[in-house]
């Protein structure tokens, strides 16, 4: 199981992926995840071979339980929601809104970006992090995923 310690340096919130930005990394259907966490945050960091929506979410290594942040860019424009899976199902969350998240879209990659704050979704004493990731072919809340994996992080405190 990948570790995530905390550390102090943050992640820059700007779209791209880059080399040693993220204290892990790690790679899961295709897909690209990188995570760094500190005192004050959690920074998280999806590259996805897709020009359709890609999510990550936190809480479990499936969709159902999971607060997910999905979202996709369509031109100029970027659409993000904060949701929590139900079975196989998914909606809206008022709760666990980004602090900062910026996505990006550039030769068939998808890149989401998200600063979170971590209460709530780590708790003191926490032995592991749940997530899971995925991505869709379309540009659409409602379209079924083409990729996903779960991924469990052990977390050193």
């Amino acid at each position: 199981m990948p570790m995530l310690a905390l550390t102090k340096a943050p992640a820059k919130v700007d779209g791209v992926i880059a080399d040693k930005e993220y204290s892990l990394v790690t790679e899961a259907a295709g897909m690209k995840l990188g995570l760094t966490w500190n005192a004050e945050t959690l920074f998280m960091g999806l590259s996805a071979p897709t020009t359709g929506w890609v999510a990550v979410g936190l809480g479990s290594a499936k969709m159902d339980g999971a607060i997910m942040y999905i979202g996709y860019v369509k031109g100029n424009e970027t659409d993000l929601k904060v949701q929590r899976g139900s079975g196989h199902r998914h909606a809206d969350v008022e709760t666990n809104a980004p602090a900062q998240y910026v996505m990006k879209e550039a030769d068939g990659q998808t890149v989401l970006e998200l600063a979170l704050k971590p209460t709530g979704l780590i708790a003191k004493g926490q032995k592991t992090l749940d997530l899971v990731i995925a991505m869709g072919g379309a540009d659409s809340f409602a379209s079924f995923h083409k990729a996903r994996a779960g991924i469990s992080v052990g977390l050193a405190q």
